[in-house]
């Protein structure tokens, strides 16, 4: 079964859809293989394989999801619109609020699934279920191998001796990987691990809300409670640390560090590291006199 709707559709014009698929393959842990799972509100838990017939539709459901992608192809639905969910990304779906995912047909993965995902349920109705901190459903950029391993650790456990300190402590990894996977505060490194991996692009508060999927204005609440300053300002001190290391090397001119950390010239760089630096990018880069 595959979906394929135009962008700003209404998700209630698709029917409620649960479809694993004939081929896919899937390591599964709830609650009767794992009791201490509840401890945590999570009532199941696993690795998919997907393939081509991989779909899920869930109108107002009473759980809140994350599931995050390691290889191959998905799409997922944000504000009605189709995204593609791929390595390194998470969808986030809060409790009672309408979603949907399939696999891409055609995607291939190394495992030659179409979509290999990892999945946390959390039952709205436990004390323990998590707040996600948004309103509806997100795509974020998110780092969640920990939690894989955590959930394959946990699945040998329940499928082999099932000892009981055991399977506490790999359920505890599962929560607390995904906790950091779901809190907007670790998503900002996420954040700020794309910005400092291309510091030529003309980062916007915008940008950078897109990347964590939540709204500038909370992007600015978390930064300024987290570092103290606004987004900008950080991404500007991102900007100065880089240019430090690359003048302190004497392999690139004043003007080649710049256009490398986000300068259109050499005047506003200078201007905005002496701002920040207290010495010119000259003085910088000068070998200090060392008292005789």
């Amino acid at each position: 079964m595959h979906i394929h709707f135009g962008s700003g559709f209404m998700i209630a014009e698709i029917p409620e859809t649960v479809n694993i698929g004939r081929r896919t393959k899937e390591i599964l842990v709830g609650r009767q293989a794992c009791p201490p799972l509840a401890l945590y509100g999570i009532g199941l838990t696993g690795v998919s394989y997907a393939d081509d017939e991989f779909v899920f539709v869930r109108h107002r459901p009473d759980l809140a999801q994350l599931l995050v992608a390691f290889d191959g192809a998905g799409e997922v639905l944000v504000d009605g619109v189709w995204q593609r969910c791929t390595a390194g990304h998470a969808y986030l779906t809060p409790p009672i609020a309408s979603h949907a995912y399939h696999s891409v047909p055609g995607a291939t993965s190394e495992s030659g699934a179409n979509w290999v995902v990892c999945w946390v349920m959390y039952s709205s109705e436990s004390h323990n279920a998590p707040d996600l901190g948004i309103e509806g459903p997100s795509l974020v950029q998110v780092d969640g191998a920990a939690l894989r391993n955590a959930i394959e650790n946990l699945h040998q456990e329940a499928m082999g001796s099932a000892e009981p300190a055991i399977l506490q402590s790999w359920a505890s990894l599962v929560h607390s990987y995904a906790q950091r996977v779901i809190s907007p505060t670790s998503r900002l490194s996420s954040m700020w691990k794309a910005v400092g991996a291309d510091l030529t692009y003309p980062w916007t508060l915008g940008d950078l809300s897109d990347i964590v999927g939540v709204t500038p204005e909370q992007v600015r609440r978390l930064c300024q409670r987290e570092l103290g300053c606004s987004p900008m300002h950080y991404v500007t001190e991102l900007r100065m640390r880089s240019a430090a290391s690359l003048l302190a090397s004497e392999f690139y001119t004043i003007e080649a560090v710049a256009e490398r950390v986000g300068y259109e010239n050499a005047f506003a760089f200078s201007t905005a590291f002496k701002r920040r630096m207290g010495i010119t990018p000259s003085d910088f880069r000068r070998p200090q006199s060392t008292p005789s």
